[in-house]
């Protein structure tokens, strides 16, 4: 029996009573495991909020030898959440970038000590803010550094992002790229701490612009990323 601590990321149930959790671990990066009984029994050796999308939680577990799901034997909560899954406007964040972390994890699921304490101190940063609309989108500019993709600025003089090579361009590129006043937003995004974020006004179009340009980056440097369906979700939630 092996012990980890790590994040959530995905959670769905498996027939009647079990459910299947997939974890990023911080010895191992991303497993699945099978809970079972935590559904329609009285057994209260588990609870569902343990695997909330992003909880950080301890795990005692077993693995497979014969390549099936390993099992969690024991699960305790690391830390107790404020905000992130009571606030509405939080919770559809937490749950959009769960399914991007899950996408990535699929292609770079192996263990990552600076990508799991980014993890970490930033979702530890918004669980204390009030609010902050503009988080996702820093948070998915930054997690870049720790995947092998951050945006290269050449020149500060420069008016356009081309997101196929990753750097920034003085003149209009044939391929998709971030222009004028979005690119304007991008950079300055780019030079921001989170803790600057609540001092930044974007308007609700234009953060939706941005974020389906950052979502467009994604696709095009990492094979098997898929468009995160909740991107829906949160576009009503930030009306």
């Amino acid at each position: 029996m092996s012990n980890s601590k790590g994040f959530v990321v995905k959670s769905i149930k498996n027939g009647e009573t079990s459910m299947i959790v997939s974890c990023y671990l911080d010895d191992v990066g991303l497993q699945s495991f099978i809970v079972k009984g935590i559904y329609g029994t009285k057994n209260n050796k588990f609870r569902k909020a343990h695997f909330f999308p992003l909880n950080f939680i301890s795990i005692d577990y077993s693995v497979s030898k014969t390549g099936r799901l390993g099992y969690i034997n024991e699960v305790k909560p690391l830390k107790l959440y404020k905000s992130l899954h009571s606030n509405v406007e939080k919770s559809a964040v937490i749950i959009f970038l769960s399914e991007i972390l899950n996408s990535i994890f699929k292609e770079e699921g192996e263990e990552n000590k600076n990508l799991f304490n980014f993890l970490d101190r930033s979702l530890n940063w918004y669980d204390n803010q009030e609010s902050c609309n503009n988080f996702h989108i820093k948070f998915l500019i930054e997690l870049t550094r720790y995947i092998g993709f951050y945006p290269n600025i050449s020149s500060e003089k420069d008016k356009f992002f081309n997101l196929e090579s990753g750097s920034s361009s003085s003149i209009k590129p044939i391929s998709k790229s971030i222009d004028f006043d979005d690119y304007c937003l991008f950079t300055q995004l780019l030079g921001m701490k989170f803790e600057d974020l609540n001092y930044m006004e974007i308007n609700k179009n234009s953060r939706l612009t941005l974020l389906n340009h950052i979502i467009d980056y994604y696709s095009l440097h990492l094979q098997m990323f898929k468009s995160p369906k909740s991107i829906d979700i949160l576009s009503e939630v930030f009306k």
